[in-house]
C-alpha cells in the first residue's frame, strides 16, 4: 500500500515514534528491506537516491514497487532521496514515487526556501510529499569533510525555512553524517531539543548507521521521526556477497547465489533496527 510521506510521519508524530527510511538500489535490496518489514509488519520507507539513476532508471525501480506495493498491506513510502535536479523530480512523480526530498542544503537559507517552495508547489499539486535539509553533511557517498557546529542546522534558520517553504519534513545536522562514523558519533541534543521547540514539522536523522541505540532512541524522543539508514545494511551486503565467495570457489558458482546470501544478510540487518524506532512497542 502505497502512501505520501506527510500521512507516515503524522502517524509517527501521534506516536512518537520514528519510520526507518532505508536504501534500495535493485531488486535484492528491495526485497531484503520489504522482508524485513512485513515479517515485523513495520511501515517503512523506500529510498532511492537520485545518484543511483545511473545503475537503474528511476522509472525502473517506480515500476518494481508498485509491483511489489500492490499486493502489500504495509504502509509504504517511495521517496527520491538527495535530489538537486528538478528534472528528476518530475520524472520521479510521473513515474510514481510518493516522496521527494530537495537538497538544496548547499544554499543560502533564503535561496534554500525560495527553490523547495516551488517544488513543494509542483509536488503538492499531486499529493507527493516533499523533504528538505538545513545544515551541511558530507556527501551522501560518505566522502567529504564532515561539518562541524558552525555548518550544522542553526535553530533560528528553521522556523523561517518550513514556513518559507511549506515542507512536510525538514532533515537536519546535529552531528550526524553519511558513511562509517570515525570513531563514535555525538550528537547536539541540546540543538535537536531546540530545533523541535520551534516547529511542528517532522525531523530528520540522515546518517543514521553506526549512531549506537541509545542516542538514536533519544533522538526520537526528543522529535525525530524519520531515520534514514544505508550504511550498515550496504557494507552488510558487501561483506555477506564477499564470505560467500570465499567458501563457493568453484566456476560454477551463480551470480543470482551471491546476491540472494547478501540479500539475505541484508534482510537481518534491516529487521534488527526497527524495534529501536518504535519506542510503543
Amino acid at each position: 500500500m502505497l502512501i505520501n510521506l506527510r500521512t507516515m510521519l503524522k502517524a509517527a508524530s501521534a506516536k512518537k515514534m520514528a519510520v526507518g527510511a532505508f536504501n534500495v538500489y535493485n531488486v535484492e535490496s528491495l526485497q531484503a528491506v520489504l522482508a524485513a518489514t512485513k515479517a515485523s509488519n513495520h511501515a517503512v520507507i523506500l529510498s532511492f537516491g537520485e545518484k543511483y539513476d545511473q545503475h537503474m532508471p528511476i522509472e525502473a525501480m517506480a515500476e518494481l514497487v508498485k509491483f511489489y506495493g500492490h499486493t502489500s498491506s504495509q504502509p509504504i513510502v517511495l521517496h527520491l532521496d538527495h535530489c538537486k535536479q528538478e528534472s528528476n523530480i518530475i520524472r520521479a512523480i510521473r513515474a510514481g514515487f510518493t516522496s521527494i526530498m530537495y537538497d538544496g542544503s548547499h544554499l543560502p537559507v533564503a535561496e534554500n526556501a525560495s527553490r523547495s517552495a516551488e517544488i513543494v508547489r509542483i509536488s503538492h499539486a499531486v499529493h507527493v510529499s516533499v523533504e528538505g535539509e538545513l545544515g551541511y553533511l558530507n556527501e551522501e557517498t560518505g566522502q567529504g569533510p564532515v561539518g562541524n557546529e558552525d555548518t550544522h542546522t542553526q535553530v533560528r534558520d528553521v522556523a523561517a525555512y518550513t514556513a518559507a517553504s511549506g515542507v512536510d519534513a525538514v532533515a537536519i545536522a546535529i552531528g550526524n553524517a553519511h558513511g562509517i562514523y570515525k570513531g563514535t558519533p555525538k550528537l547536539d541534543f541540546r540543538r535537536l531539543a531546540d530545533i523541535a521547540q520551534a516547529v511542528t514539522t517532522p525531523l530528520v536523522l540522515h546518517g543514521s548507521s553506526g549512531i549506537p541505540k541509545e542516542d538514536l532512541q533519544k533522538a526520537i524522543r526528543l522529535g525525530i521521526r524519520k531515520v534514514n539508514i544505508n550504511t550498515e545494511v550496504s557494507t552488510a551486503g558487501v561483506k555477506a556477497a564477499r564470505a560467500f565467495l570465499a567458501e563457493h570457489m568453484n566456476e560454477n558458482t551463480r551470480f543470482e547465489e551471491v546476491t540472494k546470501a547478501a540479500e539475505q544478510t541484508m534482510t537481518k540487518v534491516v529487521a534488527s533496527y526497527l524495534p529501536w524506532l518504535d519506542l510503543s512497542e
